[in-house]
């Protein structure tokens, strides 16, 4: 059987929710900076793409992160969504860390931490890997500063009436509060979620394309509906991501928290350098705290903390008598 493509991967999860790093088969690629790589990437290689990530090769929640060189970073990478490119990622940029320490590219593993900068189309983030008796413990990102674009917008769709916060956190959100969406925190309570997300998700960027939401010019990227905890330890924000009618995040969300930490703060419900913990619906946490930025009054420098864990290695190949080259999708 004749082989016409060949592409390398390490996968791993990251609470749940799947990374696949591209460790070879891209051609080269050009541009001065990692997000106009990217644009070459979509531009020339967008196939590549949907081969590594849709069915059935993977699914509609697969992410894929593709490293390039850096001129302002030691690393440099860019994110792969099912349906579109992701300006930052955080569960990746935590998946991506522990592959990077599988691989041996970021120190000794008897090192207790290793600090790493990443160039992302976002911007540059600073990373550490923290390590106990030679194996990661923790990996810690500091995003993009996050910022809330506006507040208290009312939205109509999906058979509920709600008000959404929209928020950057290295994408664009809404955010939500679960109850009032009639959206249940729960395994069992995805299908719902995600079909009331999308609609809501499709009223407010109607919203925003129509100039009716002040201070947001963008679309957003995804729903974030969440619910607020507190216990002896502090906040937890209990929250589900929803991308699209057939895509959830599985984790806790790095973009998704860093928003929900500038929303908290400009609410007052906490205060910087208060660390909370965000929790998925599969119990697990990631912990985040909000630290001042100087100069930039009314945003936040979001510190995300999870762990990620390696499922495997793969190399995917593509036959010349293959029917679905590209992979295909089913909403």
């Amino acid at each position: 059987m004749a082989i016409r493509r060949w592409i390398s991967t390490i996968d791993s999860h990251t609470a749940g929710h799947p990374t696949r790093v591209v460790t070879g088969g891209v051609p080269v690629l050009h541009g001065d900076s990692v997000a106009a790589r990217r644009d070459d990437f979509r531009a020339r290689f967008d196939p590549l793409r949907t081969f590594l990530l849709h069915e059935p090769r993977g699914h509609a929640a697969m992410v894929g992160v593709v490293m390039t060189e850096s001129r302002v970073a030691d690393f440099g990478a860019f994110f792969l969504g099912s349906y579109k490119y992701l300006e930052m990622c955080g569960h990746a940029t935590i998946g991506l860390a522990v592959t990077l320490d599988h691989m041996g590219l970021i120190g000794p593993s008897d090192q207790p931490e290793s600090r790493f900068t990443l160039e992302v189309p976002a911007g540059i983030i600073t990373v550490s890997v923290t390590r106990v008796g030679g194996a990661v413990a923790a990996v810690t990102f500091e995003n993009v500063p996050a910022h809330v674009a506006a507040a208290d917008v009312p939205l109509a769709a999906g058979g509920v009436s709600v008000s959404a916060d929209v928020v950057w956190g290295g994408n664009w959100y809404g955010l939500i509060e679960a109850a009032a969406a009639g959206v249940e925190l729960t395994p069992n309570g995805v299908l719902h979620a995600m079909a009331t997300g999308a609609a809501l998700k499709a009223r407010l960027n109607a919203l925003i394309r129509e100039g009716g939401v002040a201070g947001a010019s963008e679309p957003i990227d995804s729903i974030l509906f969440y619910e607020t905890q507190f216990d002896e330890k502090g906040v937890v924000s209990r929250q589900l991501v929803v991308l699209e009618s057939n895509k959830f995040d599985r984790s806790p969300c790095g973009t998704g928290s860093s928003a929900r930490l500038a929303q908290l703060v400009a609410r007052g419900v906490i205060g910087l350098d208060q660390p909370i913990r965000t929790r998925n619906i599969l119990g697990v946490d990631f912990s985040a705290t909000a630290r001042a930025i100087e100069g930039r009054a009314g945003a936040i420098q979001p510190h995300i903390v999870g762990l990620a864990h390696i499922t495997g290695e793969h190399r995917f190949t593509l036959a010349d008598s293959d029917p679905l080259p590209d992979g295909f999708l089913c909403r």
